[in-house]
């Protein structure tokens, strides 16, 4: 019963999320060639961050958000993670989360070691027709809402009120929306949206297992001195298959399967030209203490080796 319910939720999830990941690649990833200083700027600013919000979901992107990009202001939040934004130098958008990166610290067992922690909600429901944890969020900025549940399954495929050490699946949900006034008359909208499983969680498991997207989009839109912007960024987040495994001592860190992670980013002001930026990684685990990272932004590509737990990309 418990591979039945894997399965249907697996299929389930990457169902749901393929509508969204070609509504986004529909967009298109060109860059233009003649962009303005401060709008190139203004562009690879964007990649340091993620959008407002966005951390409310799970994805493999480190929470780091800026509330302050948009054309004209230049108070930025993050340099791309611990490695900074330059081609090459590092992950984008705050780098990666430490699930991903190092679980140096952690103990085997029930919601401990990578991936293992429970949810911090608070306020959490647990509706008997469907199985699932309904939990209010907690604070987010002024006109974002968040519709966030968790299912919890043992080895036999039966959902739990809460998580215990026979809990063997973990099966999330968040849907991040709304509309944030700004003080100088602009305006952001947001809808991000996530699905994660993860399998393996039962007190004596050796590893886990990791499945999900994320989908995030942002528009700023307002008026500056040369007239009306609209400044727009896309971000998307696939992990296929990445196993963890769950050590009494040591560091751990992923040791199958592939993370992909993009964002786009555009900025038109008054009757100007819309201009883009695009930025595009595919990390690949393979059982040794090196990942492999392949970089392709606005069209150049680049292969990179990342030492593990944690370090520095090394690119050709």
């Amino acid at each position: 019963m418990a591979s039945t319910l894997l399965h249907t939720a697996r299929r389930t999830l990457f169902a749901a999320s393929a509508l969204t990941l070609l509504g986004l690649a529909a967009c298109g990833d060109g860059v233009t060639s003649t962009q303005s200083a401060a709008t190139e700027t203004l562009l690879a600013d964007a990649m340091q961050s993620t959008p407002v919000g966005f951390s409310a979901t799970e994805s493999s992107f480190a929470a780091a958000e800026n509330d302050s990009w948009r054309p004209m202001r230049r108070r930025h939040a993050g340099r791309g993670g611990p490695f900074g934004s330059a081609f090459g130098s590092g992950f984008m958008g705050g780098g990666l989360g430490p699930d991903f990166a190092d679980g140096a610290g952690f103990r085997a067992g029930n919601a401990r070691g990578p991936f293992g922690g429970m949810m911090p909600e608070r306020d959490c429901t647990f509706d008997a027709s469907n199985g699932k944890l309904v939990c209010t969020p907690g604070n987010l900025p002024d006109g974002l809402t968040v519709e966030r549940w968790v299912i919890y399954t043992d080895l036999d495929g039966n959902t739990q009120r809460a998580p215990d050490s026979t809990t063997f699946s973990r099966q999330s949900h968040a849907d991040v929306s709304g509309t944030v006034a700004l003080r100088d008359s602009a305006t952001r909208t947001v809808r991000h949206v996530s699905d994660r499983l993860i399998t393996g969680l039962q007190k004596g498991s050796t590893q886990r297992t990791i499945d999900g997207t994320s989908n995030g989009m942002e528009t700023v839109n307002g008026t500056v001195a040369a007239g009306a912007f609209t400044a727009e960024r896309l971000v998307s987040d696939t992990t296929r298959g990445v196993i963890v495994p769950v050590l009494e001592t040591g560091r751990s860190y992923p040791i199958a399967g592939t993370v992909i992670r993009t964002m786009q980013v555009s900025v038109a002001v008054a009757d100007g030209e819309t201009e883009t930026n695009s930025w595009k990684e595919v990390l690949r685990y393979d059982g040794s203490d090196t990942a492999t990272l392949v970089i392709t932004r606005n069209g150049e590509t680049k292969t990179c080796s990342v030492p593990l737990p944690v370090g520095r990309p090394v690119c050709q």
